[in-house]
């Protein structure tokens, strides 16, 4: 399973709110929060491929762009299967996640999986909870992340295999 993990800014490790106008970019690591994310996809036969990021102002101002250029760089990749987040209890960087999950989903083949915390984004995740697997995890400094994170890679793998979710999303997912 080749996997492309989308993180903000901050996620990314390239500074906090200061810094939101971070155009997009990529590296063949794992950046920040990654890491995390990267040792629970191997339990899952997971391979990451790279890290995507950008700041969400920069987001926010280059939609189109950001999910153009993310959708056909995961493409030319090879990527299996994009990971979203964890986002957190940040508006700005679920808002940002939910909508490139959607452009992967109706703009290319690769399915995606996100994890967002509900504080701060109930009506958010209320929108796209039936269109996208949305994994439930904390607020930043809440417990259960490792938790959240073991569940991202299994469902990514899931994805991938092209299993049935049903079971998953109910004990899992919003």
């Amino acid at each position: 399973m080749k996997v492309i993990i989308i993180l903000d800014q901050m996620q990314a490790g390239l500074g906090g709110k200061e810094r939101a106008d971070t155009p997009l970019g990529g590296e063949r690591v794992a950046m920040g929060s990654a890491d995390t994310t990267e040792k629970a996809l191997a339990k899952n036969d997971g391979e990451l491929l790279g890290t995507f990021y950008c700041g969400t102002d920069y987001y926010a101002d280059n939609r189109e762009l950001v999910q153009r250029k993310f959708t056909k760089m995961a493409e030319k990749m090879g990527a299996d299967v994009v990971v979203l987040g964890p986002t957190y209890d940040y508006a700005e960087f679920a808002q940002m996640a939910c909508e490139l999950a959607t452009a992967f989903q109706t703009q290319t083949k690769i399915p995606a999986i996100a994890a967002i915390a509900e504080e701060k984004n109930a009506d958010l995740i209320a929108q796209y909870k039936d269109q996208l697997t949305i994994v439930k995890a904390p607020k930043k400094g809440g417990t259960g992340l490792s938790d959240a994170v073991d569940h991202l890679a299994a469902g990514a793998a899931m994805l991938v295999k092209g299993e049935d979710l049903s079971a998953f999303k109910a004990e899992y997912c919003y």
